[in-house]
């Protein structure tokens, strides 16, 4: 039984949290309250004083809601985690193997330090069969904190996604909008997420700065995308997606 199921078995009500770079918000069936954050958060591991801005944001969220047991889910800004394409190598044969692989490629990716790893926390779609492998890395340090305040207020943790992986995955539930080529775009204030399918497989992920920052138009972000995997985007059906939380867009 999947917990999408057990949840609803149990009845137990859904608490969305959506955190931006500079406001948080929750909702809770229709009602959706918003928070900004006196200490705005920035990609990489936040500071000690943003962490804690955070917390108090969403405690005084929190706060107000009735006392009752509850799953909450979870989404991020793409710009407070880290989202790449894992290259398979041949002869891996356990998950510990394929997890080195995944913390040696983001290093590589991001420049990191040797010894950085521990403040990530890595998630891994290892398909088998597949090529490339798409992998999102979150903060420890938001991870724990997110485990503390739902403690606190007597949640069961549900899915904690990165916007564009949550509108990904409410797009997949439609079979007729697939395609062999299909270039995804999820453009936020705080940030542009590009993924690029080519059948099955994701052939590039990436999160930029926002296109108002950028100075340039979402095409030609695309035809750049494309061009790094060897691919035309006129060869591709372009699906923008759309953050739907306006209110917690930042």
């Amino acid at each position: 039984m999947s917990r999408l199921a057990i949840n609803r078995l149990l009845g137990l009500e859904t608490l969305r949290l959506d955190i931006g770079c500079k406001r948080v918000g929750l909702r809770l069936g229709t009602q959706l309250t918003t928070g900004k954050l006196p200490t705005p958060l920035q990609s990489g591991i936040p500071s000690i004083e943003a962490v804690d801005a955070l917390r108090k944001t969403m405690i005084a969220l929190c706060a107000p809601l009735p006392s009752k047991k509850r799953v909450m889910e979870v989404t991020l800004s793409d710009h407070l985690a880290r989202s790449w394409i894992v290259e398979r190598l041949s002869g891996l044969a356990s998950p510990a193997e394929i997890e080195a692989v995944a913390e040696a490629q983001m290093r590589e990716t991001y420049g990191d330090p040797s010894g950085n790893d521990a403040a990530w926390v890595i998630r891994l779609d290892a398909t088998p069969f597949a090529n490339r492998w798409p992998a999102m890395a979150v903060p420890k340090v938001l991870l724990d904190l997110l485990m503390e305040i739902a403690d606190q207020y007597d949640c069961r943790v549900g899915k904690i996604q990165t916007r564009f992986v949550h509108r990904f995955n409410a797009w997949r539930v439609n079979p007729f909008h697939r395609s062999k080529r299909v270039i995804f775009s999820l453009d936020t204030p705080d940030g542009l997420t590009i993924g690029i399918r080519n059948g099955e497989q994701w052939q590039a992920l990436r999160t930029h700065p926002p296109l108002a920052m950028l100075g340039v138009d979402l095409p030609a972000m695309l035809r750049r995308e494309c061009r790094i995997v060897g691919l035309n985007l006129d060869d591709c059906k372009v699906h923008p997606l759309r953050w739907l939380d306006a209110g917690t867009s930042s």
